[in-house]
């Protein structure tokens, strides 16, 4: 789903502190009276302060609203959420805006609030890039999340999921008013939250339109007025009356059971293993940790450095849309263990040289059509780009500022140190399957193989993420992982004719690593499997990096150490991750049936439970590991949504087969 360029808010100031919206011609707000405003107009009719108090531990409250502006709703429910409600409770604010203000109005619009400052600094200090579709933003040590989607609120809609978990608490329908907003006021915005509601859902509203509340009712709302706010005559409240039945747009790609905390098993103790681990751990679960090899982060995590970055497309498409969201999940996790000095690397910047025509032409487009914001990059000319290396450079670029370099087994180790992980080395994975037995409260059983003796071991999950030289566990599994060898060269600071001020990308990739030493690579030598290092490898990295670079490297070829790691790699160059489906059930409901039935004829699908997978992040790992981690644990839990529904499909573990199969590629008995 390619979305459309993100246009921002066009704000004009009364009196200096009024903001008003050039696109609606209306106020945001009025600063006489705002917070009390909110109160009698959202906050009383939905009973929020009863229901926050009432809320359970461990519970999850969400809200959802239209038209975030200001974001001042959500700063006066936010407040009234951390003085009511316990703290092992989150609340989940989720907010749409087709116009989002910039970072300098919104600071401006907050100014007229003392008493939320410092709620509104925090919220400043983690406003989302500004780019079109989901951004999350985690608070308070995970006691808010606020989910913003920059676009059309019903594109947004649509991409909620519906799983109980998800549902609606509480709408409200805020915004400017329909006569001057009449694309957001339709009725497929109240067929959406009859949707995503359950039976206890309120909302209320400034509005009392009479189109309004017909549309609400015949979504299924019972809808009430009562007496406005100010100047407003009337305002509407009310609640679910009648859920109406929907079918899911893609049951193959419905959502897994939720299980209860437990103990888990993690297979592989590489990158996408150790943040899937640390995330279940975090958690409350019990997590062993597999390793084949007799060390963690000894594949394709264990390069001396990896380059973080988002990937620009020219039309925003569904991959770029994809690495954004891990880009800043990555940066969620990571730049707390940057600060603290727990893991090595720098995240203040990095640059993208466009050494081919392609490349050159799609940021081309991409600054015209997409609209890049300078707080995710930065065009530089051959000059700019040579100033910001420290040395002369070929070709213009890209500047990302929130960028960098990570050393990937420093994140692996990190990750592993919680104390309620357990890492075994040396453990060969030779069987996982399902306990049958009615005697035990485990699930599932893997067997290992260590130093010529047999081990079994049991858990409630299993998480496989054993990248891509595992071929049979991957077949097993159904994962089309194909294992690209990658050889990188190793500098060191005498082989430097100067130091790279920041890490680049090229044809390859050339980084800093510490101690002045770099690494540049990586070559891309499919189908080869050899483990041994060689010459012509070095050869081929410093050719790639002289193009662009050519006064950088001072050492032939011979002289040169690497390292070769195997990139696990997907048809499609997304990661795969999720519950692993059933394989009998998938194909006697699916595959042995046609595939032009009506959606609603088909049944949601069946998946092994307790079974998962992590792999296939391929080059971009350090982009997506972590992203694959929340959603795991996101349906582990039956919590909401950690992407949009249409990313979560693009990541699904059957989504090859599934995709063969709707096609037509596959006959209907095969």
């Amino acid at each position: 789903m390619a979305l459309e360029k993100l246009t921002l808010a066009q704000v004009t100031w009364i009196n200096g502190i009024v903001p008003h919206s050039e696109q609606f011609d209306d106020f945001y707000f009025n600063t006489e009276g705002g917070l009390q405003e909110i109160e009698h107009t959202f906050i009383q009719p939905n009973r929020l302060t009863e229901r926050f108090l009432e809320c359970l531990s461990g519970q999850t409250f969400r809200m959802a609203e239209t038209g975030f502006g200001s974001g001042l709703n959500f700063l006066a429910v936010a407040s009234l959420w951390l003085a009511k409600s316990l703290e092992d409770c989150q609340l989940h604010f989720i907010s749409f805006e087709k116009f989002p203000m910039s970072l300098a109005d919104l600071q401006k619009a907050h100014q007229a609030y003392p008493p939320l400052l410092e709620l509104s600094q925090i919220l400043q200090n983690q406003y989302p890039l500004l780019m079109p579709g989901w951004h999350d933003i985690w608070l308070f040590a995970g006691r808010i999340r606020l989910t913003l989607w920059f676009g059309d609120v019903l594109k947004g809609l649509s991409e909620c999921d519906a799983s109980p978990g998800s549902r609606v608490d509480v709408w409200l329908l805020d915004g400017f008013t329909p006569d001057k907003n009449p694309d957001m006021w339709r009725l497929g915005l109240y067929k959406e939250m009859s949707r995503l509601s359950h039976a206890q859902t309120t909302f209320s509203t400034f509005t009392s339109a009479g189109d309004v509340r017909r549309g609400l009712q015949a979504a299924g709302f019972a809808v009430h007025k009562t007496s406005g706010y100010g100047k407003k005559r009337e305002i509407c409240f009310g609640h679910l009356a009648q859920q109406r039945p929907y079918h899911l747009k893609a049951p193959w790609f419905s959502r897994p059971e939720p299980i209860k905390t437990g103990t888990a098993i993690v297979v592989g103790a590489g990158l996408a293993g150790a943040s899937v681990a640390y995330q279940l751990a975090e958690a409350g679960w019990k997590v062993t940790v597999l390793e084949e090899s007799d060390s963690v982060a000894s594949a394709a995590s264990g390069n001396l450095a990896g380059t973080v970055h988002p990937l620009i497309t020219a039309d925003w498409n569904l991959r770029s849309q994809w690495y954004l969201q891990g880009f800043e999940a990555t940066l969620r996790r990571l730049l707390p263990w940057l600060a603290s000095e727990e893991i090595q690397g720098d995240l203040q910047g990095m640059v993208q040289l466009l050494v081919t025509e392609t490349s050159l032409e799609r940021v081309k487009d991409s600054l015209v059509r997409v609209g890049l914001p300078e707080a995710l990059a930065v065009w530089l000319t051959t000059a700019e780009a040579s100033e910001k290396i420290g040395g002369q450079v070929t070709v213009p670029g890209l500047f990302f500022p929130q960028g960098g370099w990570l050393n990937p087994p420093s994140v692996v180790k990190r990750c592993l140190q919680h104390k309620m992980i357990t890492v075994l080395t040396s453990e060969t994975v030779k069987c996982i399957e399902k306990v049958s037995s009615l005697d035990t409260d485990q699930a599932w059983s893997v067997v290992t193989q260590s130093k010529n003796q047999s081990q079994s071991w049991d858990a409630d999950i299993v998480v496989v993420a054993t990248g891509s030289l595992n071929r049979e566990l991957n077949a097993q599994l159904g994962l089309p992982i194909r294992p690209v060898k990658g050889q990188v060269t190793h500098l060191e600071a005498d082989q430097q004719d100067y130091p790279l001020k920041y890490p680049l990308t090229h044809s390859g990739y050339s980084s800093p690593c510490g101690n002045g030493r770099a690494v540049t690579g990586a070559t891309f030598e499919a189908p080869s499997l050899s483990a041994e290092l060689s010459i012509e490898g070095h050869v081929t990295n410093l050719e790639n990096a002289s193009k662009a670079l050519p006064n950088w490297v001072n050492a032939s070829a011979e002289s040169l150490q690497g390292r070769i790691a195997f990139r696990p790699t997907t048809p499609d160059h997304l990661p795969i991750f999720g519950a692993v489906a059933d394989k009998e059930w998938l194909q006697e409901a699916y595959l042995s049936q046609s595939h032009t039935h009506a959606v609603y004829r088909y049944k949601a699908q069946h998946y092994q439970k307790g079974l998962y997978v992590s792999n296939g992040h391929g080059p971009r790992g350090l982009m997506s590991v972590f992203l694959a981690a929340e959603s795991i644990l996101a349906d582990l839990q039956g919590s909401a949504l950690v992407q949009p529904l249409s990313l979560y499909h693009a990541s699904h573990p059957a989504r090859f087969t599934i995709r063969q199969w709707r096609s037509g590629k596959l006959s209907e008995n095969s």
